[in-house]
């Protein structure tokens, strides 16, 4: 994916200024829209603007708002295209940007129709990358391995093992709480969209987190995050991904291993050995069945790697 431009504030006026914060406000008041998601919002708007800024070579204002065409969106869309952002990223883009001009249209009176006769750009499916089973067992064992200290070592694989154990995503697993151990049967978490769902407590998980928090150095109260990083401070996603990339260099693991893949390879090697679709989509998170269901091609698409390498007619053609 490209990398996000420096915004220049300078772009828009007071009165644009002001239109964006209302504009987050609503999201997260009315919408309830999480904090990560108005955060990509407002990226996706400020992209925008930064092209209207050159389109136009004006700062931004509200009769430049609502005087947009259909050749300048899809000029734009072009651009971003040309800039390298994939196909799914766009057509998120172009959804932040229609839900600017639907907040303006409501609490504004600025209208533009023109925005929303353009189709959002085709998103291509891609396959999400689960690890085998072998290279996941693999992971956990060695992870503990090269950490230095022994509860950054401890704090390395319970992170992993509660995140293959439950199908959290990254910024899921390390939004637990020390409170959330007090319940030994489930793990209420907030998704994305601010989702709800309960996930069961797996023991191991909560034995090597018990193990981790046993040696860590720091003192966590119960509203505290449980996984801190060297300095005790909460620890951030790109700080445990380094370290999966060291593990996956040192043990030649598959180059597509990261936090998320864990995630991925909980709901394709409970498929493989006999879950439900409908199950997992609960664990996951997932709100529509049919964003579940691509696991099942997953499991599929393993399955004919499977036959082709192994099976002695597929190999006669050899």
């Amino acid at each position: 994916m490209a990398n996000l431009p420096k915004i220049d504030l300078n772009i828009y006026n007071k009165e644009i200024s002001e239109l964006l914060t209302d504009w987050e406000k609503y999201l997260k008041l009315q919408k309830n829209r999480s904090d990560n998601t108005i955060i990509s919002y407002k990226n996706d708007v400020e992209n925008f603007f930064c092209f209207m800024k050159n389109y136009n070579a004006e700062n931004i204002t509200t009769t430049s708002l609502a005087s947009i065409d259909v050749k300048f969106i899809r000029g734009w869309l072009t651009k971003r295209h040309n800039d390298n952002y994939i196909a799914s990223s766009n057509a998120r883009a172009l959804s932040s940007v229609k839900n600017f001009y639907k907040f303006l249209e409501k609490t504004k009176g600025i209208i533009c129709h023109k925005i929303f006769s353009v189709k959002n750009p085709r998103k291509a499916k891609v396959l999400p990358k689960a690890l085998s089973e072998d290279d996941a067992i693999s992971s956990i064992k060695h992870i503990e391995e090269f950490g230095n200290l022994e509860w950054v070592e401890l704090r390395n694989k319970a992170l992993l093992i509660l995140i293959y154990a439950s199908g959290f995503r990254i910024s899921e697993a390390l939004s637990i709480t020390k409170k959330h151990l007090n319940n030994l049967d489930f793990i209420k978490i907030i998704g994305k969209g601010n989702k709800e769902r309960i996930v069961p407590w797996v023991d191991k998980a909560r034995y090597f987190i018990e193990q981790y928090l046993s040696k860590l150095p720091y003192n966590i109260q119960d509203d505290d995050f449980l996984f801190v990083g060297r300095q005790g401070k909460p620890l951030q996603p790109a700080v445990f991904n380094r370290e999966l990339i060291k593990l996956r260099r040192l043990y030649g693991l598959p180059e597509h291993l990261s936090a998320h893949s864990f995630r991925h390879s909980f709901a394709s090697h409970l498929l493989e050995n006999g879950a439900d679709l409908r199950s997992i989509q609960e664990l996951l998170g997932h709100r529509s069945l049919s964003t579940t269901q691509i696991y099942t091609k997953v499991t599929t698409k393993r399955l004919e790697d499977v036959y082709n390498y192994s099976h002695p007619i597929s190999k006669e053609s050899e």
